[in-house]
């Protein structure tokens, strides 16, 4: 844990050796979401071959199997947002601060998150309007209070680039380090020049930029956190040694059918020829016949009876490891048995592990994702951007990420409205979604063309 920011004195080891296990563990992680395995599990060619000259050529990406699924259930659905009703100016302000990519930039953060156990959220201004983007957590350095080691003081934003600066005899290439210094209220821009992997001088007087909101402009969402932890836990980790054992099994079952697809023959002498120009003895197969005394041997393949029953056991088992340890099941997977999801309610049963972390997840999300556009309306402020308005009371309405079932919710809907336990108005929201004067609209429909009872008339009334 960082807590000064005497790492970033001219001189000191950069990255600084407290953050070397984390920004190993992101590399790994991030080698493994992309498929490049043989980089972070060094055993499975000692398990294949002895002379370690085998090739992994089977790659069982789960990481990112996985990492996509918590992603989609969280946000492949997304969310209505709202800061006031449809036509209002606060719903038009917040319509403006997420643009077209804020849920495309959630959903990088989302991955970020189980892959490196914390996603960034980082608010700017570019003159005329605020941008929410997101940050590689390997460019993130938290400060924490000594005092208190749950309150962060400073985040750093930090990464390493090639320039081509001018030397004494022509242009040369050197490492430079980037560097935002994030307070309250204001952020310090650094430019140092890096030798080996030391900071070196600054190249240019630092730069002080006032935000004039009172938080800092980066919102980290973690996953698990604990009680002495600042940063969430990774949803790797505690898969790789089963991940690794599937591969590796996975790998040692193709090399045996390999081998034995086109097995040996073995049989008497008089199967064997000698060439006449070279006296080579030769097999000659296919559809010569070789006749057979009694005292010899028929011809035949050296086959090996697989035996397999036991590696295929072992990798049920493994499999079951992998759901239990990432909380998801085969129905995350689409693999349902016949009879089982015939109804939404009946899915919702068989993933009741897997919603149970998103809605862990979530919980993290939806603070973090409010604070991100409130921060961005207060910047929009405070730098006096034309139509600029501070949002306060932003709402989030997450959906589940599972396929609806049209049939079942309305009955439901039906059902509920019928014995007076929901009100049309609550009953037409949860079916369409809609709020405000659009919501009210549809109700008025339904009940302009709602079918009235006929006027019954008793007998003697119309004889006046």
């Amino acid at each position: 844990m960082l807590t000064s920011l005497y790492f970033l004195n001219p001189g000191k080891q950069w990255p600084p050796p407290e953050e070397a296990e984390r920004l190993k563990l992101y590399e790994q992680n991030k080698d493994l979401f992309k498929g490049r395995h043989e980089r972070v599990f060094k055993n499975w060619v000692k398990l294949l071959r002895e002379d370690e000259k085998a090739i992994l050529e089977l790659i069982l990406n789960w990481n990112k199997r996985l990492s996509l699924l918590w992603a989609d259930l969280l946000l492949g659905e997304p969310p209505q947002i709202t800061a006031g009703d449809p036509d209002s100016k606060e719903q038009l302000a917040l319509k403006n601060l997420m643009g077209d990519e804020f849920f495309n930039v959630s959903y990088e953060v989302a991955i970020d998150v189980s892959r490196f156990g914390v996603g960034l959220l980082k608010v700017r201004h570019d003159g005329s309007k605020s941008i929410i983007e997101g940050q590689p957590p390997a460019y993130w350095f938290p400060v924490v209070n000594p005092a208190n080691l749950k309150e962060i003081t400073h985040q750093i934003l930090a990464w390493v680039v090639e320039e081509i600066v001018p030397g004494v005899v022509g242009n040369k290439k050197q490492k430079v380090l980037y560097c935002e210094i994030h307070e309250k209220g204001k952020i310090t821009y650094r430019k140092y020049k890096c030798t080996g992997d030391k900071l070196g001088s600054l190249m240019e007087p630092e730069k002080i930029q006032a935000t004039n909101i009172k938080d800092m402009l980066i919102i980290p969402v973690n996953n698990i956190v604990t009680t002495d932890t600042i940063i969430g836990m990774d949803d790797y980790s505690d898969l790789d040694a089963i991940i690794q054992e599937l591969e590796t099994r996975l790998a040692q079952i193709a090399k045996i059918l390999d081998k034995h697809s086109d097995p040996n023959m073995y049989g008497p002498e008089s199967a064997l020829t000698i060439d006449p120009l070279t006296g080579e003895t030769k097999f000659i197969a296919g559809g010569k016949f070789f006749p057979v005394d009694d005292q010899e041997k028929p011809p035949g393949y050296i086959v090996w009876e697989g035996q397999l029953e036991a590696a295929f056991k072992e990798i049920d088992v493994l499999m079951a490891q992998l759901f239990m340890l990432s909380e998801t099941s085969a129905a995350c997977f689409g693999e349902l048995k016949s009879g089982l999801a015939e109804s939404g309610s009946a899915l919702k049963r068989l993933m009741m592990a897997p919603l149970a972390k998103v809605n862990r997840i979530r919980m993290r999300f939806d603070p973090a994702m409010k604070k991100a556009l409130r921060i961005a309306s207060e910047l929009e402020v405070a730098q006096s951007t034309a139509g600029a308005m501070r949002l306060e009371n932003i709402n989030i309405d997450w959906q589940d990420g599972l396929p609806n079932d049209p049939v079942e919710d309305t009955q439901v809907e039906i059902q509920r409205f019928g014995a007076g336990l929901s009100s049309l108005e609550s009953s037409v929201k949860r079916l369409y979604g809609l709020t405000g004067k659009q919501l009210q609209d549809e109700i008025d429909k339904i009940n302009a063309e709602k079918p009235q009872p006929p006027e019954v008339v008793m007998p003697g009334e119309d004889e006046e």
